[in-house]
C-alpha cells in the first residue's frame, strides 16, 4: 500500500459527510463526490477514473474555503 495515499486520506478520518456532489460535464461524464467537514475545515472528495476509464481510478481531495461555490445535488445529507 502506498503511504502517500494514506497520508492524503487521513485528514478525513472522523469527518462528517455534509453533501453529495453531482456535476455532469459537457462530455456526458458525471463527476460524483462528497463534501466532508472535519472540525472547521471542509474538503471535497471526488472519485475519478483514469483517462481510458478502465483502471482503478483515484480520489481527488481538495480543501475548500467557500462551500457555497460548489455544485451540490438536491439529495443532501443532514
Amino acid at each position: 500500500m502506498n503511504d502517500s495515499y494514506i497520508k492524503c486520506l487521513k485528514p478525513l478520518i472522523g469527518g462528517k459527510v455534509k453533501h453529495i456532489i453531482v456535476d455532469p460535464s459537457p462530455t456526458g461524464d458525471v463527476y460524483m463526490g462528497l463534501v466532508i467537514e472535519v472540525g472547521k475545515k471542509t474538503y471535497e472528495l471526488v472519485g475519478l477514473s483514469d483517462p481510458e476509464g478502465n483502471g482503478a481510478g483515484f480520489l481527488q481531495i481538495t480543501k475548500i474555503a467557500d462551500f457555497s461555490k460548489q455544485t451540490v445535488d438536491s439529495a443532501q445529507t443532514n
